[in-house]
């Protein structure tokens, strides 16, 4: 990412990601914080900040056993699992919601993929074994270098999907900004809120970024 920015910009951008890549902007971010002017990072599954950390790693690891095995349909299982069981109790801290969304957001639905995305989807499903048995356990037990972060201020803002409250993703996000005392914004839709809800979604950046 960071000879991307380098051969891409003469100033620091704003870099938005989520995922696995938002992991990978938190350690840009840490590591050269000169070279970003804000970092938006949606539901990075940074597991080892939650409290229990342990019984999410071992799901996580079960999940690259099955697809080690070659049965990556249970590994698939596995991971929607591990990902999107809700969990009651989680701490959350102060929540913002930029531009009007949320007026009215309960009688929405997500939007059908266009061609274009159903052709990507297609593509990705193929870098399926891959991401299960190789890219899955290293991003999410990432070390996350919480005092290099908090030098950050402002300029690191995690989000959540809305939709994705309780599961997984969302409770990483929270423990990220409630470990660095930041507010927690909210955007539509879920874990993959910028495919399942993209005009939504994107009000809502643009709302942030402004």
């Amino acid at each position: 990412m960071l000879g991307l920015i380098e051969a891409l910009f003469d100033e620091p951008p704003a870099v938005f990601a989520f995922s696995a890549g938002a992991i990978t902007t938190l350690d840009l971010l840490a590591r050269h914080p000169e070279r970003v002017r804000l970092a938006v990072v949606h539901e990075p599954p940074v597991v080892g900040l939650l409290p229990d950390a342990d019984r999410h790693r071992a799901a996580l690891e079960a999940v690259r056993a099955a697809a080690r095995t070659g049965d990556l349909d249970e590994a698939a299982r596995l991971m929607t699992d591990a990902m999107t069981a809700p969990e009651p109790g989680a701490a959350t801290p102060e929540l913002r919601h930029p531009g009007d969304w949320l007026d009215g957001y309960a009688e929405t639905s997500p939007e059908p993929p266009t061609p274009e995305l159903l052709e990507l989807f297609a593509r990705l499903g193929e870098l399926q074994p891959l991401f299960l048995e190789h890219v899955l356990v290293p991003f999410t037990s990432a070390d996350v270098d919480v005092a290099a972060l908090a030098a950050a201020g402002p300029r690191l803002v995690p989000v959540a999907g809305i939709d994705s409250r309780g599961q997984l993703p969302y409770r990483a996000a929270a423990a990220l900004a409630n470990r660095l005392g930041l507010p927690l914004t909210e955007f539509p839709g879920g874990h993959l809120g910028p495919v399942e809800r993209p005009t939504q979604f994107a009000a809502a950046l643009r709302a942030l970024l402004g």
